[in-house]
This record gives C-alpha cells, sequence and structure tokens, in this order.
C-alpha cells in the first residue's frame, strides 16, 4: 500500500477525531451503497469507466444471504492494481477491508498468524485506507449507475 501524503492526513484526522474501527466500517458500507452497482445476480463482474480515468472493476467473490465478498481494482493501460478484498455484512451494515494485496492474501491461506496488536493497527490502517479510496472514487464520478455487467468469458488475465 503506499501511503500518500492525502492518506495519512486522512489516517491523523480519523484518529484526531477517535474514529472507532467500527464506525469506519460502518461509514465504508454507506460508501460501498452508494459506489456499487444494483445487485444483479447475474453478473459476477462490473466495469465502470469513466472519461479519461482508469476502468474501475468489482468481481463478486461470494454472496450469501447476510454476506457478499468482493474485489475491487483498478485496470490501467499497461497493469492492473492490486485488488482490494472487501466483505460487507447485509443484515449489520458493517463493510470492511479483508485483505489488500496478494502476499497477505496467501499469508493468510497458509494459516499465518500475527500478533494481536498487529493485526489490529493493520485492520484500522486498512480500512482507514479503503475508507479514503471509497471518497476518492465517488469525487472521481464513479457511482451506481455508471456500471456494466462483463460476462466472464469475455474478461482475459492481465
Amino acid at each position: 500500500m503506499i501511503l500518500t501524503e492525502q492518506y495519512l492526513s486522512h489516517r491523523q484526522y480519523v484518529r484526531k477525531h477517535n474514529i472507532s474501527l467500527m464506525q469506519l466500517h460502518e461509514f465504508n458500507h454507506r460508501l460501498l451503497e452508494a459506489l456499487l452497482p444494483i445487485e444483479n445476480q447475474q453478473a459476477q463482474i462490473h466495469h465502470s469507466a469513466l472519461n479519461s480515468t482508469p476502468l474501475l472493476q468489482v468481481k463478486y467473490r461470494e454472496r450469501f444471504k447476510f454476506t457478499t465478498e468482493i474485489a475491487m481494482c483498478m485496470i490501467f493501460d499497461d497493469a492492473v492494481s492490486d485488488a482490494l478484498v472487501i466483505r460487507i455484512y447485509h443484515d449489520a451494515q458493517l463493510a470492511e477491508l479483508v485483505y489488500s494485496n496478494e502476499f497477505e492474501k496467501q499469508f493468510r491461506e497458509m494459516g499465518g498468524r500475527v500478533d494481536a496488536k498487529n493485526q489490529a493497527s493493520l485492520r484500522y490502517s486498512q480500512n482507514c485506507f479503503l475508507n479514503k479510496w471509497l471518497i476518492y472514487l465517488l469525487e472521481k464520478g464513479y457511482c451506481q449507475t455508471e456500471w456494466q455487467a462483463i460476462s466472464e468469458s469475455s474478461v482475459t488475465q492481465r
């Protein structure tokens, strides 16, 4: 994760105002409601492309009655960003960043453990980053109505 001055100032603001991790989850859920396409049970992948901006891709990984897990990434002309994997809890109206890069995904899948203090700090930082990124996407014009359903057969691996 790249730590920009803008992200750091956002994180400092969040800490200064004693915004808890749970409050970040609640706010992230509201931001995702404004951003994500209206549920379409048929489509697994959606793209949103605005003028002169990278393509935003959302892939629905799991859909259950009370939870949905998505992967979001930016597709540039010559590269694809690491996917942010986000779990949405519909009944509790929460959204949390599960992991944000391939190393962390593989580390967790292989049973890797991190001590509790570092894990709490990492979750807070990641969800603060997710909060800032979702705000950025909405400010750039990405929104619920700007999505196109994509068939999985037309998506090529990059």
